[in-house]
């Protein structure tokens, strides 16, 4: 195994400088006497809606005689009809008073739980107002993109699955950007890689015709979906890790290296040509280097249509009720804010950032695919949950001293948390997954490596007892060294490289390196981005704890083209370890 590398080359630093979005109507607490409002919002148009609840506070408006603050949050959208379904472990304290989710998919979805078994709302409306749409597109550098044509030529996901089923990736075209990777959120989650599926599956069916169940089995549909899905460099709930990746990767001269495509909103990418990073909060620099192209394939793709609507839940009283409404008639009569922020308008007509010098096409020829009924939906998801990418994953967690801090109510440590969290991992993961298990701390009387394995890679299924052994065994002690074993542990599992899975390591730490060793940390952010780029080994970090070195965490899960997750707050780890599963 190799060590890790102490020599330092030239450090290249990024500022990314952190754009400040007031996300919420009434900058900080409502004056006396004001109702406030919460409004869910899917993040891409969160500024936005930010923007309009600041002008509706401003506006003077009332209802009853009062004046109305609208909060603007970010919030999932599964994560949303899980909370209004009472959905096991939701939480019971979210009470939004309107919804703004992407897609009125979500809508259909939380009529269909609460259909079910009754939830906390009501009712949900079967014609939600529209605030704006926004087609998904198949982002690509725009090198890629002119290669296959774009703006003028035919492209679609027929075009990317014959790259994907090419051995010589882009050396089939003679090109030097290696094997075909695309990058896709996880269609269970988000709606996003939802849409983005459901278009591939329909172009693979190549019906003219709405996609049914019986088309998901043809062999065209399955084979096709599972070789690109081979391409995956990984998954995810949010859209946010891809776009950083990408910027990331472009500001150190790598644009082509990260993916090849993406499936983005259009917005997405019109924001991200602009130095615009999707997030919660957005994150705001110098625009790119190499911008996306925004490509519409000509064999089908959806569109977004951002609906809105009042909750109908006991919290939501007549006078919030009527205060909700009236936001949303608000909202409808600015709609120009959305189409001036890079959305298009319910009839999909651009506005006037929709030209080909910010990586898009005014008005795109493709085919429209519909939402399809409920069933078949659902039938997506489950194809792309036999088809997808299968994952080669090392859980790296820190049992060092500090993990023995007792936190919450329930008198747990942080340990404790955490092993609850570790023992989801098999059940959050596939049968033919590989998994293993480390801890570190420091070298333990005589050993000289401050990383023990303590279950060794192999299927979750076989492996899975065992796991939930040693994770029950795990015990805190010794110090922090974090830079040598995040780098042994991704030294592992290169060692055991599978092109056919996404092979990473999941890094849970609650302290800092000790000792400090700033270079040794430049050393390790050096050595991870000069993998080669077609065995990159992802590092996804949790910052557990108020203790947890955020920045380190950061920087290596950014060399390492993986994810950075906080949970600062340690009561939230098990949430927060199903969002980084969610990769996978």
């Amino acid at each position: 195994m190799k060590r890790l590398p102490i020599a330092l080359g030239a450090l290249a630093v990024v500022l990314i400088l952190v754009g400040f979005f007031a996300l919420s109507g009434s900058g900080g607490e409502p004056d006396d006497g004001c109702l406030e409002l919460t409004l869910y919002s899917s993040d891409e148009k969160a500024p936005v809606l930010g923007e309009i609840a600041r002008r509706y506070r401003e506006s003077g408006r009332e209802t009853d005689g009062r004046c109305v603050a609208v909060a603007v949050s970010v919030s999932s959208s599964q994560g949303t009809v899980d909370v209004l379904a009472d959905a096991p472990g939701s939480d019971p304290d979210a009470r939004p008073d309107i919804w703004s989710p992407s897609s009125r998919y979500w809508f259909d979805s939380l009529r269909r739980e609460i259909a079910a078994r009754p939830g906390r709302v009501r009712s949900v409306p079967e014609n939600p107002v529209s605030l704006a749409t926004s087609p998904i597109v198949i982002a690509m550098p725009e090198p890629m993109a002119r290669e296959l044509g774009w703006p003028e030529g035919a492209i679609g996901w027929e075009t990317m699955l014959a790259l994907a089923q090419s051995p010589d990736g882009w050396g089939s075209r003679g090109k030097p950007w290696g094997a075909f990777k695309t990058g896709k959120t996880n269609p269970v989650h988000s709606t996003t890689g939802l849409l983005a599926t459901l278009a591939t599956a329909t172009a693979l069916s190549r019906s003219s015709e709405a996609l049914t169940v019986p088309a998901l089995e043809e062999p065209a549909v399955a084979g096709g979906l599972r070789a690109l899905e081979n391409t995956a460099v990984h998954y995810g709930k949010q859209v946010a890790p891809f776009v950083r990746n990408l910027y990331t990767a472009d500001q150190e001269g790598r644009a082509l290296d990260y993916v090849s495509a993406v499936p983005l909103e259009e917005k997405v990418v019109l924001d991200y040509n602009q130095g615009i990073l999707v997030g919660n909060p957005p994150v705001t620099g110098a625009p790119p280097k190499v911008k996306l192209a925004a490509v519409f394939p000509t064999d089908g793709t959806t569109v977004t249509d951002h609906p809105a609507m009042v909750v109908d839940a006991q919290w939501v009283t007549d006078d919030r009720k009527r205060a909700a409404e009236d936001f949303l008639k608000f909202a409808q009569e600015h709609r120009s804010l959305f189409t001036d922020a890079g959305f298009r308008d319910g009839e999909g007509a651009p506005g006037p950032r929709h030209v080909e010098g910010n990586g898009t096409v005014g008005s795109p020829a493709f085919r429209l695919v519909r939402t399809p009924a409920f069933e078949v939906v659902t039938g997506v998801r489950e194809l792309w949950q036999r088809n997808r990418k299968r994952a080669n994953v090392l859980l790296l967690v820190d049992v060092s001293r500090s993990m023995e801090k007792v936190v919450g109510a329930a008198g747990k440590s942080r340990l404790d948390l955490a092993k609850d969290a570790a023992r989801l991992v098999p059940a959050q993961l596939t049968e033919d997954d590989t998994l293993a298990l480390w801890e570190f701390s420091s070298p333990l009387g005589t050993e000289t490596r401050p990383w023990r394995e303590r279950v060794a890679a192999g299927p979750v299924g076989v492996v899975r007892d065992a796991f939930g052994r040693a994770v029950d065994g795990l015990q805190p002690t010794g110090a922090t060294a974090l830079y040598e074993s995040t780098w042994a542990a991704a030294d592992s599992v290169r060692e055991r490289f599978d092109p056919t899975r996404i092979n990473a390591v999941v890094l849970l730490s609650d302290g800092r390196n000790e000792p400090a060793q700033q270079e040794v940390l430049t050393a390790l952010e050096n050595a991870f981005r000069a993998v080669d780029k077609d065995r990159v080994v992802r590092v996804f970090s949790i910052a557990y704890g108020d203790e947890a070195d955020r920045e380190a965490l950061d920087r290596i899960s950014t060399a390492a083209r993986g994810g950075y997750y906080d949970s600062t707050d340690a009561a939230r780890i098990e949430s927060v370890m199903a969002d980084v599963l969610s990769n996978f």
